[in-house]
């Protein structure tokens, strides 16, 4: 595997000439960043200049958010000393271990790969050209541990089995790995000496990284999943450094872009065989304009069409250095964990827009994407005409943002999760009036079987129950410690502890919220929310949300009816009753209730007991009317 022969470094390398032969036995002597070249030592192509003049005060911090850690592994664990050695490395351990039967192992073995080369202390350019080889390898394990999902089944359900959900974490997981792989090695770049091919070799990491939160972003929105915490954060500063190193506009040589990614017949997720040169922004364009229109209140098939189209459009549209009122724009901050804004949702607002100005941040012109889209419209083929003008309103403010909103602005609360609705909905002892609803039979006599005390010390039976002998040796029952603990009321209130809002307008179909900017990391397109308005508690579903350097803002759909706080027990294959968990049940007057579940633990089908005012009932649940990535709701008998 490790030929010595294949050690190419410095000078040689690049030139062509006979490589200096090491023993396979000795590592290439890699220098340290923080080392100076010896005077005989010095490649003719690096430079003494320091790093570009355009690195100031803002691109150093912005390096040092980008930085995963500190680079101290002086040798890769598989011996390879550069990308052809881990090219064989690598095809000789895919044929041990056929891609088809060991997925979960491979993804372990190439995750621990990007890991050992983001630590890597070797040149920028072998790291580089062996992050090269890796990339390729990942994109088709990750394609085929997640959307090969939707290839079977794209009728909208996320209903997932435990081992599809892990494949879909593993998926998620591998392209934040190479993401933030290719930003150690952007920073390494910009922080060394500039060699031959700098400005190349930047454009490329710059690319790679920017694409690897693409595919990232993609994966987690079909699956109706947020992206990992500072995905998107990442993501825009890599492009703030391509566009204060001037490369913004320049073209990259994409080996895995496709003009037409189509699904194939065995399976496949796209075609990636097609060669293409892409501009550096443009995954982040596609990106942005895809999460910008809401695609999470879309089904599986249209966010794919959309997806197809939004890959069309970033083509289009352009990144400008202020806000201009009189275009439809979305708004990027880099303050910001999360996808741009449509500028139309915060023309009534009185917000600082230096946040979206350079060079806190920036503005994506839709006017060529809009342009795009109408002729779209004209001849929308296999799209649904429903999404392109969802897609329009949401940018361009249609009609969607011109009905009646009657602005009330009072104080409210919001709750989130399931376990902090359910405690502020229980209804202490009595019953749920959703189960009379469902069930209306009584229940069925018990069984009582009465039975004489036994001493535990003798083994006979006793007339009496004396647990209060004055003679402590003769007592009928042991002394036992205390298991009694004190009730924690304060930390249980703390910690569901209801959110400040206000109510700022309301329409027939739901709510506009304001509430504080710390709620940007806790609320989620998706969610599910408790608002209590003049001490009257009402689910809410999460349309929308952005956030905002002073606030958080929230579109709610309100479910209506109403709602109580159970207790539920799913069975598993084997018979077992897991430990009990918080559900809600929701429902109409004179109407059959639903369930409302944690995803992605239930499953039609599934067995569950619903504890509640002492009683247990084992039911059966049936269709799944809603899901999201955080919860479902279940017709059940």
């Amino acid at each position: 595997m490790q030929e010595a022969e294949e050690k190419t470094i410095g000078q040689q390398a690049r030139s062509g000439s006979e490589a200096k032969r090491t023993p396979a036995s000795t590592q290439p002597p890699y220098r340290s960043p923080a080392e100076p070249l010896a005077d005989g030592l010095r490649s003719p192509g690096e430079t003494d200049r320091p790093a570009s003049p355009t690195n100031g005060p803002a691109s150093a911090k912005i390096l040092d958010q980008l930085s995963p850690g500190a680079r101290d592994l002086d040798a890769l664990t598989c011996g390879c000393y550069n990308h052809r050695q881990l090219k064989r490395w690598l095809q000789s351990y895919l044929k041990q271990n056929a891609p088809e039967q060991s997925f979960q192992r491979n993804a372990g073995t190439l995750r621990s790969l990007l890991a050992e080369i983001t630590r890597w202390t070797a040149p920028a350019r072998i790291r580089l050209a062996s992050l090269e080889v890796l990339r390729p390898v990942i994109a088709s394990h990750a394609s085929e541990l997640s959307l090969l999902q939707l290839a079977r089944d794209r009728s909208g359900s996320v209903v997932q089995t435990p081992d599809q959900r892990r494949d879909l974490l593993t998926a998620v997981i591998l392209y934040q790995h190479l993401a933030q792989a290719y930003s150690s090695i952007c920073v390494q770049l910009l922080s060394e000496p500039h060699t031959l091919f700098y400005r190349r070799r930047l454009a490329r990491v710059l690319h790679r990284g920017i694409d690897s939160y693409r595919r990232l972003i993609q994966i987690s929105s079909h699956f109706y999943l947020a992206p990992p915490k500072g995905s998107w954060a990442r993501i825009q500063r890599l492009v703030a450094l391509a566009r204060e190193q001037k490369l913004d506009q320049r073209r990259v040589l994409d080996p895995l872009a496709a003009d037409r990614p189509t699904a194939q017949n065995n399976g496949s997720a796209a075609s990636l065989t097609s060669h293409r040169w892409v501009k550096l922004t443009q995954p982040y364009l596609h990106s942005a304009l895809f999460a910008s229109a809401n695609p999470l209140q879309l089904t599986v098939e249209e966010q794919l069409q959309l997806w197809l189209c939004c890959a069309r459009w970033a083509n289009g549209a352009r990144l400008l250095e202020r806000v201009t009122p009189s275009l439809k724009t979305l708004l990027a901050s880099l303050r910001l964990d999360q996808p741009p804004i449509p500028s139309v949702r915060l023309q009534h607002s009185n917000v600082d827009m230096k946040y979206f100005s350079a060079p806190l941040g920036w503005t994506i012109d839709l006017s060529n994407p809009l342009r795009q889209l109408q002729r779209r419209l004209h001849r929308p083929g296999a799209i649904s005409p429903d999404v392109l003008h969802r897609v329009q309103d949401t940018w361009a403010g249609g009609k969607s943002r011109e009905t009646k909103r009657t602005p009330v602005n009072i104080r409210c609360e919001v709750v989130t999760g399931l376990s902090a609705i359910g405690h502020h909905l229980k209804n202490g002892g009595d019953e749920a009036p959703e189960l009379a609803n469902t069930f209306a039979a009584p229940a069925a006599d018990s069984l009582v079987m009465e039975v004489d005390t036994i001493d535990f010390r003798t083994g006979r039976p006793l007339k009496d129950y004396e647990v209060s002998l004055h003679d402590q040796s003769s007592r009928a029952l042991p002394s036992a410690p205390s298991v009694s603990r004190k009730s924690n009321s304060d930390g249980v209130q703390k910690r569901y502890q209801p959110i400040p809002a206000t109510l700022l307008n309301s329409s027939a179909s739901g709510a506009g919220l304001r509430m504080p900017p710390d709620c940007r990391g806790r609320l989620k397109t998706g969610d599910l929310i408790a608002l209590r308005v003049k001490d009257h508690w009402e689910l809410a579903l999460v349309r929308w949300q952005f956030g905002l350097p002073d606030q958080c803002r929230s579109g709610v759909e309100l479910l209506g009816g109403h709602t109580s706080a159970v207790r539920v027990r799913r069975y598993s294959r084997d018979g077992r009753r897991t430990d009990p968990m918080v559900g809600l049940l929701t429902g109409h007057t004179g109407q059959a209730a639903e369930l409302i579940l944690p995803a992605p633990l239930f499953q039609p089908g599934d067995t569950v007991d619903i504890i509640n005012a002492g009683q247990t009932r084992s039911v059966t649940l049936h269709k799944q009317t809603l899901a999201t990535g955080s919860f479902s709701i279940f017709e059940f008998s």
